[in-house]
């Protein structure tokens, strides 16, 4: 296999294992969701041990999310323009591992928002570049994205399962230095990224055009109402269990349940584009989330049923976000793709993801966990409309 070839066309026409970008790819993936799998389940049982209440818990939180509506647009502007998109990537991972190693000292709520700030702000800067990095590099067999962002997955439910048994052993204590562990690692497989060549093919049309057209218009404000249905889930999803008396192991298995349902699909998405098209997949996703909310409101004592909701995590986010990542490379192109990964991160995951954990946090206390997820709920169900209207594709076919 030609070493230039990787970055021509597809990396997946050699055996996977064995190409060298395909695993530097990977192991980014891989550690970083690892380090957002001891975030997720466990940063929001830390600060209920550090006696956060559930309103400053939700603002920390939203904080770290809502950072994403500025910086993935400033780092993709950034990267764009320079070329060195390798370099954000790089800068953003290291940074994020010195600014947590001071997580562990702050006893705070003022002290803790700005950490989560600033440690958010440059998190968010390697995430957007690096997924224009590997659609790049795949070409035009980009519906096979969901082969590499697997091992993010799988990362995940590693980390899950580690800290899980470290936190019964030494306590919730443990958490910010497990974390900062993962970031260490992140910021090391940045160091054996090369630099992808981006493409400075100008657009026929600006990027503000490309934003406004009604088809665009549907997605973001469709993955707007995904993430704003998930805040409860993210920022208090294991404290609802712990509500209900579940213990850590089994909220961790929980957790885990849910990734190895995303892998699975994961391993089945590029298959199903093709055959299913983007935008059916992309509709059905919504019609999932709100019935996953339903049964988690109604159902939070009945493990069985807390279980299959979570199930639902495979459709919910893995097959949505496989398919978002492909709409909004489908027409952002050329110069715009880093931007319109970065836009797509800012208005889902951070403006939708942020307004989600405060909804969340300002309801938990005066109505009650089962009220949040019936909102969130409704908000799933808004997105269903939004996504069946206006959401269209040019290619069923890849």
């Amino acid at each position: 296999m030609k070493k230039n070839k990787i970055y021509k066309g597809n990396i997946l026409d050699s055996p996977i294992m064995f190409n060298k970008v395909y695993i530097k790819l990977s192991s980014f993936y891989f550690f970083y969701f690892a380090s957002l799998g001891a975030f997720l389940p466990f940063w929001p049982l830390y600060l209920n041990y550090k006696n956060f209440n559930p309103y400053e818990i939700g603002i920390i939180t939203g904080t770290m999310i809502g950072t994403k509506i500025i910086a993935p647009n400033l780092w993709g502007w950034i990267a764009d323009k320079t070329g060195l998109r390798h370099r954000v990537i790089q800068f953003g991972a290291f940074s994020c591992f010195l600014i947590f190693s001071f997580a562990s000292s702050i006893e705070n709520f003022i002290g803790m928002v700005s950490l989560i700030f600033f440690f958010s702000f440059f998190w968010n800067a390697s995430l957007p570049q690096f997924e224009a990095v590997t659609m790049t590099s795949l070409g035009s067999s980009y519906n096979k994205y969901s082969q590499i962002r697997l091992w993010g997955s799988l990362g995940f439910i590693l980390s899950v399962f580690l800290l899980s048994a470290l936190t019964n052993y030494f306590g919730i204590k443990i958490v910010p230095l497990f974390i900062l562990f993962f970031l260490f690692l992140t910021f090391v497989t940045t160091l054996y990224i090369s630099n992808t060549k981006i493409d400075q093919k100008k657009n026929k049309n600006s990027l503000m055009s490309i934003v406004f057209k009604p088809v665009v218009i549907g997605i973001l404000l469709s993955c707007f109402l995904m993430q704003l249905s998930h805040g409860p889930f993210y920022a208090f999803f294991a404290i609802y269990l712990s509500e209900s008396n579940y213990s850590t192991n089994l909220i961790g298995f929980i957790w885990t349940l849910g990734v190895i349902a995303e892998i699975l699909i994961f391993m089945k998405i590029s298959s199903w584009i093709p055959k299913y098209g983007l935008q059916n997949l992309f509709v059905v996703s919504f019609l999932f989330a709100s019935l996953r909310w339903l049964l988690i409101s109604f159902f939070p004592e009945s493990i069985g049923i807390v279980i299959l909701a979570t199930l639902f995590h495979a459709i919910t986010y893995g097959m949505y976000h496989a398919v978002s990542i492909s709409l909004i490379h489908e027409y952002f192109t050329g110069e715009l793709q880093g931007r319109g990964q970065a836009l797509y991160s800012s208005i889902s995951f951070g403006l939708g993801g942020s307004i989600g954990s405060f909804y969340s946090g300002y309801l938990w206390e005066s109505a009650g966990g089962s009220t949040v997820y019936l909102y969130a709920s409704l908000f799933a169900f808004f997105g269903f409309i939004v996504s069946f209207i206006l959401v269209k594709s040019n290619h069923r076919n890849i």
